[in-house]
Protein backbone atom coordinates (compact mmCIF):
# COMPACT_ATOMS: atom_id res chain seq x y z
CA UNK A 1 0.00 0.00 0.00
CA UNK A 2 1.31 3.64 -1.07
CA UNK A 3 -1.04 5.78 1.34
CA UNK A 4 -1.04 9.07 -1.02
CA UNK A 5 -2.04 12.38 0.95
CA UNK A 6 -5.20 13.65 1.54
CA UNK A 7 -4.43 16.77 3.13
CA UNK A 8 -1.56 18.43 0.87
CA UNK A 9 -2.56 21.87 -0.08
CA UNK A 10 -4.94 22.72 2.56
CA UNK A 11 -2.85 21.58 5.68
CA UNK A 12 0.10 22.29 4.32
CA UNK A 13 1.84 23.31 1.03
CA UNK A 14 1.54 20.27 -1.65
CA UNK A 15 4.47 21.49 -3.92
CA UNK A 16 8.17 20.40 -1.93
CA UNK A 17 9.30 23.46 -2.69
CA UNK A 18 6.82 25.07 -1.50
CA UNK A 19 6.54 22.72 1.56
CA UNK A 20 10.27 23.10 2.64
CA UNK A 21 9.96 27.16 2.84
CA UNK A 22 6.61 26.45 5.05
CA UNK A 23 8.80 23.83 7.45
CA UNK A 24 11.61 26.23 7.72
CA UNK A 25 9.30 29.17 8.35
CA UNK A 26 8.11 27.04 11.50
CA UNK A 27 10.82 26.86 12.85
CA UNK A 28 12.19 30.43 12.37
CA UNK A 29 8.83 31.54 13.63
CA UNK A 30 9.01 33.65 16.82
CA UNK A 31 6.14 30.86 18.14
CA UNK A 32 9.05 28.46 17.32
CA UNK A 33 12.58 27.46 18.27
CA UNK A 34 13.56 29.91 16.23
CA UNK A 35 16.17 27.95 14.77
CA UNK A 36 16.76 25.54 11.74
CA UNK A 37 17.58 22.24 13.43
CA UNK A 38 20.74 20.09 13.30
CA UNK A 39 19.99 16.22 13.51
CA UNK A 40 22.51 15.13 15.62
CA UNK A 41 24.69 11.99 14.73
CA UNK A 42 26.14 10.97 18.13
CA UNK A 43 23.14 12.34 19.88
CA UNK A 44 22.11 11.16 23.51
CA UNK A 45 18.91 9.22 22.46
CA UNK A 46 17.03 9.36 25.52
CA UNK A 47 14.20 10.62 23.68
CA UNK A 48 11.30 7.80 24.12
CA UNK A 49 8.29 9.86 23.59
CA UNK A 50 6.72 12.98 21.58
CA UNK A 51 3.99 15.09 21.76
CA UNK A 52 2.92 16.76 19.07
CA UNK A 53 -0.35 19.16 17.33
CA UNK A 54 -1.79 18.52 13.86
CA UNK A 55 -3.30 21.21 12.88
CA UNK A 56 -2.59 23.37 9.31
CA UNK A 57 1.16 24.28 9.49
CA UNK A 58 0.10 28.52 10.29
CA UNK A 59 -1.54 27.43 13.06
CA UNK A 60 0.34 24.38 14.92
CA UNK A 61 3.27 23.90 12.56
CA UNK A 62 5.30 26.01 15.15
CA UNK A 63 4.44 23.84 17.98
CA UNK A 64 5.19 20.76 15.97
CA UNK A 65 8.77 22.61 15.31
CA UNK A 66 9.55 22.53 18.90
CA UNK A 67 9.20 19.07 19.35
CA UNK A 68 11.13 17.99 16.21
CA UNK A 69 13.73 20.12 17.33
CA UNK A 70 14.24 18.35 20.06
CA UNK A 71 14.15 14.85 18.00
CA UNK A 72 17.00 16.48 15.86
CA UNK A 73 19.08 17.22 18.93
CA UNK A 74 18.48 13.84 20.17
CA UNK A 75 19.22 12.25 17.40
CA UNK A 76 16.87 10.40 14.74
CA UNK A 77 15.13 7.00 15.96
CA UNK A 78 14.65 4.04 13.50
CA UNK A 79 11.36 4.00 14.27
CA UNK A 80 8.84 6.19 14.64
CA UNK A 81 5.33 4.74 15.90
CA UNK A 82 3.01 7.39 15.39
CA UNK A 83 -0.60 7.72 17.10
CA UNK A 84 -3.50 9.86 16.53
CA UNK A 85 -6.97 10.44 16.31
CA UNK A 86 -9.14 9.07 13.68
CA UNK A 87 -11.21 12.07 13.47
CA UNK A 88 -14.07 10.42 11.51
CA UNK A 89 -14.27 7.00 13.32
CA UNK A 90 -14.06 5.19 10.21
CA UNK A 91 -13.09 1.64 9.81
CA UNK A 92 -11.76 -0.37 13.47
CA UNK A 93 -11.53 1.31 16.75
CA UNK A 94 -7.68 1.10 16.78
CA UNK A 95 -6.20 0.80 13.38
CA UNK A 96 -2.54 -0.24 12.06
CA UNK A 97 -1.20 0.16 8.28
CA UNK A 98 1.97 -2.38 8.10
CA UNK A 99 3.09 -2.28 5.17
CA UNK A 100 4.04 0.13 2.43
CA UNK A 101 4.35 3.54 2.87
CA UNK A 102 3.31 7.00 3.27
CA UNK A 103 3.67 9.56 0.44
CA UNK A 104 3.99 13.78 0.99
CA UNK A 105 5.16 15.74 -1.52
CA UNK A 106 9.15 15.48 -0.49
CA UNK A 107 8.71 11.22 -0.66
CA UNK A 108 8.15 8.04 0.99
CA UNK A 109 8.10 7.58 4.33
CA UNK A 110 8.32 3.43 4.84
CA UNK A 111 6.30 1.75 7.39
CA UNK A 112 8.07 -0.53 9.56
CA UNK A 113 6.56 -4.19 8.96
CA UNK A 114 8.17 -5.66 11.52
CA UNK A 115 7.02 -3.47 14.14
CA UNK A 116 3.56 -2.97 13.34
CA UNK A 117 3.43 -7.07 12.84
CA UNK A 118 4.83 -7.56 16.74
CA UNK A 119 2.22 -4.70 17.84
CA UNK A 120 -0.68 -7.00 15.70
CA UNK A 121 0.48 -9.81 17.17
CA UNK A 122 1.08 -8.95 21.11
CA UNK A 123 -2.21 -6.41 21.18
CA UNK A 124 -4.49 -7.91 19.32
CA UNK A 125 -7.17 -5.06 19.67
CA UNK A 126 -5.10 -3.23 16.78
CA UNK A 127 -6.80 -4.20 13.57
CA UNK A 128 -4.96 -3.60 10.07
CA UNK A 129 -7.18 -1.33 8.35
CA UNK A 130 -6.04 1.09 5.85
CA UNK A 131 -9.23 2.57 5.46
CA UNK A 132 -8.74 4.19 8.84
CA UNK A 133 -6.50 6.15 7.67
CA UNK A 134 -7.12 7.52 4.02
CA UNK A 135 -8.59 10.30 5.14
CA UNK A 136 -6.77 10.96 8.19
CA UNK A 137 -4.72 14.24 8.85
CA UNK A 138 -3.57 13.41 11.72
CA UNK A 139 -0.67 11.46 11.25
CA UNK A 140 -0.06 12.55 8.00
CA UNK A 141 0.99 16.28 8.76
CA UNK A 142 3.60 14.73 11.21
CA UNK A 143 5.52 13.19 7.97
CA UNK A 144 7.25 16.19 6.62
CA UNK A 145 8.85 17.41 9.57
CA UNK A 146 10.19 13.62 10.32
CA UNK A 147 11.23 13.67 6.34
CA UNK A 148 12.78 17.03 7.37
CA UNK A 149 15.29 15.90 10.02
CA UNK A 150 15.19 12.33 10.35
CA UNK A 151 14.89 11.02 6.32
CA UNK A 152 15.74 7.82 7.11
CA UNK A 153 13.40 6.95 10.00
CA UNK A 154 10.21 4.58 9.47
CA UNK A 155 6.85 4.87 10.82
CA UNK A 156 4.27 2.14 12.21
CA UNK A 157 0.69 4.33 12.09
CA UNK A 158 -1.99 3.83 14.15
CA UNK A 159 -5.17 5.53 14.38
CA UNK A 160 -7.76 5.94 17.47
CA UNK A 161 -10.99 6.06 16.41
CA UNK A 162 -12.73 5.42 19.40
CA UNK A 163 -13.40 7.79 22.44
CA UNK A 164 -14.53 6.29 25.87
CA UNK A 165 -13.86 6.49 29.60
CA UNK A 166 -14.50 3.52 31.09
CA UNK A 167 -12.39 0.83 33.59
CA UNK A 168 -12.75 -1.59 30.39
CA UNK A 169 -11.10 0.90 27.93
CA UNK A 170 -8.36 2.39 30.49
CA UNK A 171 -7.65 -1.37 30.83
CA UNK A 172 -7.13 -1.91 27.09
CA UNK A 173 -5.23 0.87 26.37
CA UNK A 174 -2.86 0.48 29.56
CA UNK A 175 -2.31 -3.36 27.99
CA UNK A 176 -1.19 -1.91 24.81
CA UNK A 177 1.19 0.44 26.23
CA UNK A 178 2.75 -1.89 27.95
CA UNK A 179 3.48 -3.76 24.46
CA UNK A 180 4.55 -0.38 22.85
CA UNK A 181 7.23 -0.40 26.25
CA UNK A 182 8.71 -3.50 25.28
CA UNK A 183 9.31 -2.16 21.71
CA UNK A 184 10.94 0.98 23.19
CA UNK A 185 12.60 -0.77 26.12
CA UNK A 186 14.34 -3.24 23.33
CA UNK A 187 18.39 -2.08 23.13
CA UNK A 188 18.74 -3.82 19.91
CA UNK A 189 16.54 -0.87 18.11
CA UNK A 190 15.75 2.71 18.46
CA UNK A 191 12.20 3.83 18.58
CA UNK A 192 10.41 6.55 19.45
CA UNK A 193 6.55 7.10 20.19
CA UNK A 194 4.95 10.27 19.04
CA UNK A 195 1.15 11.40 20.32
CA UNK A 196 -0.59 13.50 17.77
CA UNK A 197 -3.09 16.06 19.28
CA UNK A 198 -4.51 19.50 19.81
CA UNK A 199 -5.56 20.81 23.01
CA UNK A 200 -9.35 22.46 23.69
CA UNK A 201 -11.22 23.35 20.34
CA UNK A 202 -13.33 26.50 19.65
CA UNK A 203 -13.45 28.82 22.78
CA UNK A 204 -12.02 32.05 23.69
CA UNK A 205 -7.98 32.05 24.24
CA UNK A 206 -8.18 33.05 27.95
CA UNK A 207 -9.99 29.93 28.44
CA UNK A 208 -8.26 27.63 26.60
CA UNK A 209 -4.69 28.29 28.24
CA UNK A 210 -7.21 27.71 31.29
CA UNK A 211 -8.69 24.12 30.78
CA UNK A 212 -5.18 23.32 28.59
CA UNK A 213 -3.03 23.20 31.72
CA UNK A 214 -5.51 20.69 33.71
CA UNK A 215 -4.70 18.35 31.09
CA UNK A 216 -0.99 19.31 30.32
CA UNK A 217 -0.22 19.01 33.96
CA UNK A 218 -1.50 15.29 33.96
CA UNK A 219 0.85 15.30 30.61
CA UNK A 220 4.03 16.42 32.72
CA UNK A 221 3.23 13.61 35.27
CA UNK A 222 3.01 11.17 32.91
CA UNK A 223 -0.56 10.20 34.62
CA UNK A 224 -2.21 8.28 31.22
CA UNK A 225 -5.12 7.72 33.72
CA UNK A 226 -5.60 11.09 35.06
CA UNK A 227 -5.63 12.38 31.80
CA UNK A 228 -8.14 10.78 30.55
CA UNK A 229 -10.19 11.41 33.90
CA UNK A 230 -10.00 15.11 33.48
CA UNK A 231 -10.66 15.42 29.51
CA UNK A 232 -13.83 13.89 30.37
CA UNK A 233 -14.69 15.26 33.76
CA UNK A 234 -13.80 18.65 32.58
CA UNK A 235 -15.07 18.82 29.15
CA UNK A 236 -11.69 19.40 27.60
CA UNK A 237 -12.07 18.87 23.66
CA UNK A 238 -8.35 17.10 23.17
CA UNK A 239 -8.77 15.13 20.11
CA UNK A 240 -5.90 12.70 21.17
CA UNK A 241 -6.44 12.05 24.18
CA UNK A 242 -6.59 8.24 23.81
CA UNK A 243 -2.94 8.34 21.97
CA UNK A 244 -1.75 10.27 24.40
CA UNK A 245 -3.13 8.27 27.30
CA UNK A 246 -1.40 5.22 25.24
CA UNK A 247 1.87 6.83 25.07
CA UNK A 248 1.65 7.92 28.77
CA UNK A 249 1.12 4.31 30.10
CA UNK A 250 4.14 2.77 28.01
CA UNK A 251 6.45 5.79 29.29
CA UNK A 252 5.42 5.16 32.93
CA UNK A 253 6.24 0.95 32.47
CA UNK A 254 9.89 2.46 31.40
CA UNK A 255 10.30 4.80 34.61
CA UNK A 256 9.49 7.64 33.35
CA UNK A 257 7.74 10.32 35.76
CA UNK A 258 8.07 13.73 34.27
CA UNK A 259 7.76 15.06 30.51
CA UNK A 260 8.25 18.78 29.50
CA UNK A 261 6.07 20.95 28.14
CA UNK A 262 7.93 22.67 25.01
CA UNK A 263 6.04 24.84 24.00
CA UNK A 264 2.60 25.94 24.72
CA UNK A 265 0.47 28.65 22.23
CA UNK A 266 -3.38 28.77 20.53
CA UNK A 267 -4.12 29.25 17.48
CA UNK A 268 -5.37 33.06 18.55
CA UNK A 269 -1.57 33.53 18.98
CA UNK A 270 -0.85 33.70 15.43
CA UNK A 271 -0.88 37.14 13.84
CA UNK A 272 -4.29 38.25 12.49
CA UNK A 273 -6.02 35.11 13.84
CA UNK A 274 -9.58 35.19 15.94
CA UNK A 275 -9.01 35.10 19.60
CA UNK A 276 -12.12 34.14 20.74
CA UNK A 277 -12.43 31.10 18.89
CA UNK A 278 -9.09 29.51 19.27
CA UNK A 279 -7.61 26.01 19.72
CA UNK A 280 -4.68 24.74 21.67
CA UNK A 281 -1.52 23.44 20.91
CA UNK A 282 1.30 21.98 22.61
CA UNK A 283 4.37 20.08 22.14
CA UNK A 284 6.29 17.78 24.90
CA UNK A 285 8.97 15.76 24.91
CA UNK A 286 10.06 13.09 27.39
CA UNK A 287 13.59 11.51 28.55
CA UNK A 288 14.66 8.17 29.65
CA UNK A 289 15.78 8.34 33.08
CA UNK A 290 19.51 8.60 33.67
Amino acid sequence: MIRSPAVAGMFYADSAFELRQEIRECFLSPLGPGRLPETAVDGKRTLRGLMCPHAGYRYSGAAAAHAYAHLAEDGAPETVILMGPNHRAVGAPIAIVSHGAFKTPLGEVPVDTATAETIKEQAPVVREDENAHAPEHSLEVQLPFLQTVAPNSRIVPIVFGRVFYDRETVEVLKALGKVLASLLGDPAHHRLLLASTDLMHYVPRDEAYRMDEFALQAVREVDGERLIEEVFRRDISMCGVMPTAVMLFALRHLGITQGEVLCHYTSGDVPGADTRHVVGYAACAFHAPT
